[in-house]
């Protein structure tokens, strides 16, 4: 089983300089930021939900190298240095890694740590979603500070989810962390909650056009796994 590499580009990128003030002026200050509004969002075609802080952003792309395995990214950033996404790894039928191993999941939990310049300080196997899934924490420093990244990978057929909060320091096992981790479910699984708390991709805003975005990549199998 080989590993590809990986590039988190956009994911932890932060804002650039702040603007500079006339020397005769003194800096305003900025308002308050909006306490975030979480809903639910669903896709029901990659059939999962989640409660996001706002609309997510999202694109789609195959794999390099590994098709027909395609990416699916959702994501949402929050001020400067707090980002919650979900990546759908989706395989053609009967096509994806069967059975799962610990040595599949901790080189994609790996891949990730690399690709986002962090160091894995915590791993193992966990339940998410009420399924068997793999859990990480992963400490970095983007030069700006500390970033906190709590990792999840849940497999569900022809899909593996990736699930990523990251935020500074200590963030990995904060509240919010937990809680978009905790409201992710499987649309087969699981009925969904009252209409009006929800959001949909079907009917995605305008505004939810991607910027450039990407994921670690799963490990590829060396031969074709059982169907399913």
């Amino acid at each position: 089983m080989s590993i590809r590499s990986v590039a988190l580009t956009s994911l932890f990128l932060l804002a650039g300089v702040s603007p500079v003030a006339a020397e005769d002026q003194p800096a305003a200050s900025p308002p308050p930021a909006a306490e975030p509004q979480w809903t639910e969002f669903q896709s029901p075609e990659r059939g999962f939900a989640v409660a996001f802080p706002g609309t997510p952003k999202t694109t789609s792309t195959p794999v390099e190298g590994q098709n027909p395995l395609l990416q699916y990214d959702f994501q949402v950033n929050v001020g400067e240095d707090t980002v919650y996404s979900v990546v759908v790894f989706e395989y053609a039928p009967g096509k994806a890694p069967n059975p799962i191993t610990d040595d599949f999941y901790v080189k994609l939990v790996s891949a990730y740590a690399k690709g986002s310049d962090s160091r894995l300080r915590k791993r193992g196997e966990a339940t998410i979603a009420g399924r068997a899934g793999f859990e990480a924490i992963a400490d970095g420093d983007t030069g700006k500070g500390k970033l906190s990244h709590l990792i999840d990978v849940v497999p569900a057929g022809d899909r593996i989810y990736l699930l990523v909060a990251a935020g500074p320091k200590g963030f990995a096992t904060g509240d919010d962390a937990e809680r978009f981790r905790d409201s992710f479910r499987l649309l087969a699984d699981q009925p969904a909650p009252p209409p009006e708390t929800t959001q949909s991709s079907a009917t995605p805003p305008a505004s939810s056009q991607p910027e450039a975005q990407s994921a670690a990549s799963p490990p590829a199998s060396d031969a074709n796994p059982p169907a399913q």
